[in-house]
């Protein structure tokens, strides 16, 4: 099948949505899939070299770039119809599509139609406002997939959708690259981290993700532990919805040299080859997020869990689906006024036993292995995209129909299936 993803940006961006398009894609290329994607530009990347699918990047993809200069209707749809001439796909699925500008939704929906081809979008995300509202209930998506039964029911009860077009399709990992490693004081040494007690935080940096109570959790447990240290990961080419980096970036430094920590605190941009090495050298692996309506899902802490570290999150939103406190991780309450306490008593816990970090590793690894395989994952979406595909084939209602499912690779029940509708029609 040949199959065009929409999103606002690719590697060498780094976060949880950039992270999932190359654990599914990567899997459904594998399995034989043609993939092609339409995306931003990037100074790091030459889309010619990126090997397994094809990268078509334009500047009315990059959200730095339309909120300099906002876009008009006809220049989107010229950009996305020209992806689909080009590239042919037969299903579409779009990313986080419903938010920042409505030509880009409303655009692919239309096009979509003309075209008559199948399109999906799955929700990373939820704003909760009336474009948020309008671009998930208005186009014609014909199936929403929500990455966390969370995010589902803002779907369902806040945009209105129906519920028989929301899936829930839990983020997968690859299970072989986030594996434990031996040897994780020679992780620590190769890292420069030699020596320390490594607290990770892989997560965008910013105030929602809860940067500063890790940082402010770590100013309590310095006394105690002088070579504690603590890994910021979101450092790097992080998507910046809405322009909070440059100011975030001088609170975290007035606050570091306030609290005198800035021999505890290492900030890094970790290429995401190297991630798996920094949560092998975590001692303890932390995800605090505040966000008031709720973590859509959060993909590092699974990262952790399979590569067999404790991990320590909030209560907030899609968290709650994947750790269960004292089974796979430790689950605080997100309330702010007690967090960072509670972070800095939760870390001294798992510090002083290891047998608990043990436990809740070899766990974690299990619940990685068992709900969150990427191949999996890329198994049930492409379960999908045949009852899609199959359905606007069996809609058109023309004798054709069934023959090209049947060149498409459709089994024979279906083919019959789609042949009884063709009879039906006349």
């Amino acid at each position: 099948m040949r199959i065009g993803v929409v999103h606002w940006a690719f590697p060498p961006v780094v976060g949880g949505v950039e992270s999932h398009l190359i654990y599914l894609y990567g899997e459904m290329a594998r399995m034989g899939h043609e993939v092609s994607f339409l995306t931003a530009p990037h100074p790091a990347r030459r889309d010619e070299d990126v090997g397994w699918c094809r990268v078509i990047s334009n500047e009315l993809m990059s959200i730095g770039h339309l909120l300099k200069k906002p876009p008009g209707r006809d220049e989107v749809e010229g950009m996305i119809e020209g992806f689909i001439e080009k590239e042919a796909p037969e299903i579409v699925h779009a990313h986080n599509l419903h938010y920042f500008f409505p030509h880009h939704a409303e655009a692919l929906g239309r096009l979509c139609r003309k075209y008559c081809i199948p399109v999906v979008l799955t929700v990373h995300n939820y704003w909760g406002d009336d474009l948020c509202r309008h671009l998930l209930r208005d186009v014609g998506w014909d199936m929403v997939v929500a990455v966390s039964y969370h995010l589902k029911k803002y779907c369902i009860f806040d945009a209105g959708l129906p519920p028989e077009k929301v899936e829930v399709h839990y983020h997968g990992i690859d299970l072989e690259r986030y594996r434990a490693l031996e040897d994780r004081e020679a992780l620590k040494a190769r890292l420069g981290l030699s020596g320390r007690k490594v607290i990770f935080h892989p997560a965008r940096m910013c105030e929602m993700k809860g940067t500063l109570h890790s940082i402010e959790a770590i100013a309590m447990l310095k006394e105690k532990y002088r070579d504690v240290c603590l890994v910021l990961s979101g450092n790097g080419d992080t998507v910046d919805f809405e322009n909070e980096r440059p100011a975030f970036k001088a609170c975290v430094k007035k606050l570091v040299e306030g609290l005198k920590v800035s021999d505890s605190i290492h900030f890094v941009s970790i290429p995401a080859e190297e991630m798996p090495l920094y949560m092998n050298a975590a001692d303890v692996v932390i995800y605090p997020t505040v966000l008031p309506q709720g973590e859509a899902f959060g993909i590092a802490p699974v990262e952790a869990m399979a590569c067999g570290r404790p991990v320590i999150v909030t209560d907030s939103g899609g968290l709650a689906e994947s750790t269960r406190h004292g089974i796979n991780g430790l689950v605080l309450d997100c309330d702010t006024s007690s967090l960072t306490a509670e972070l800095a008593r939760s870390i001294e816990y798992l510090l002083e036993h290891p047998e608990a970090c043990h436990y809740l590793g070899e766990n974690g690894r299990e619940v990685a292995e068992e709900r969150f395989d990427s191949r999996k994952m890329a198994l049930r979406m492409e379960g999908l995209y045949g009852r899609l595909a199959l359905a606007r084939l069996a809609c058109r209602g023309d004798a054709e129909a069934p023959h090209e499912a049947k060149k498409q690779g459709y089994n024979r029940a279906e083919v019959l299936f789609m042949q009884g509708i063709y009879k039906k029609a006349q």
